[in-house]
């Protein structure tokens, strides 16, 4: 289980870029953290994953606080970065077995791990190729291999679609359905909605730091998830502020 509890950021510049953010997400669930630019989404996912602290609340992960137990935490959770950070100079095969020893999984699973994983992506054809030499598509299929790959309870992805083609996405949508089936916990923060209804089980919309709305796929009561950013997530004044510009530019 993931538990979050009255979790604030405030960072030096009085930026408060979390006020009191709590949610519970249990095993088998696949959440998507939605929002705006710069709602504290990613703020968020740095604190699940302890790469930074929280100015004051807690983190729980199966049992684990986040931070008295950052070593253990991390053992059982995967992570996609959203600036999408890989050492390019590395095959595909080199920077996954890197990986996989971070973990100390045995060279014998974790041979056939990548050589599956990387099959399955479309990619088995440039396992030795470096990655300078791959389109931002191909790299972001490398960093979400490297978050399954030593099969973590919680995997945490910060907009992991980015870049990624239409039969990469379903191939994503089945892994995510199978994992979760088997009660692995899905994390997924984007603030693209389209993919959302159909890859998760719940939603979780974050606005200027806090929680504006939570509910699951099943019961948005015919409401698209578009429809539910739109009213949590949008500014208000959009319309207005658009059709001034646009004014502003015909009479100049």
């Amino acid at each position: 289980m993931l538990s979050v509890n009255n979790l604030v950021k405030i960072y030096p510049n009085d930026t408060r870029a979390l006020d009191d953010v709590s949610f519970k997400i249990e095993e088998g669930e696949i959440c998507g953290y939605l929002g705006p630019n710069g709602a504290g989404k990613t703020t968020t996912i740095k604190i699940l994953s302890a790469m930074i602290s929280p100015t004051s609340g807690s983190v729980v992960i199966n049992g684990y606080n986040v931070f008295e137990y950052p070593n253990k935490v991390k053992k059982i959770i995967g992570y996609v970065p959203e600036s999408g950070a890989l050492f390019l100079s590395l095959t595909p095969y080199d920077f996954l077995e890197f990986v996989c020893k971070m973990y100390d999984m045995d060279k014998r699973i974790y041979n056939k791990r990548i050589f599956n994983f990387m099959e399955l992506f479309d990619l088995k054809n440039e396992i030795r190729t470096p990655m300078h030499a791959f389109s931002k598509g191909m790299r972001q299929k490398v960093l979400i291999i490297s978050s399954l790959i030593h099969d973590p309870d919680i995997i945490l992805w910060d907009e992991p679609l980015s870049g990624i083609d239409y039969n990469t996405t379903n191939v994503i949508r089945n892994i995510v359905k199978e994992l979760s089936s088997a009660g692995k916990i899905f994390f997924y923060s984007t603030h693209v909605v389209e993919s959302v209804d159909k890859i998760c089980t719940r939603i979780l919309v974050l606005n200027s730091g806090r929680i504006a709305f939570d509910g699951e796929i099943d019961n948005l009561n015919g409401r698209t998830v578009e429809e539910i950013m739109k009213k949590y997530a949008d500014s208000g004044d959009m319309h207005e502020k658009i059709s001034g510009l646009y004014k502003n530019i015909s009479s100049s």
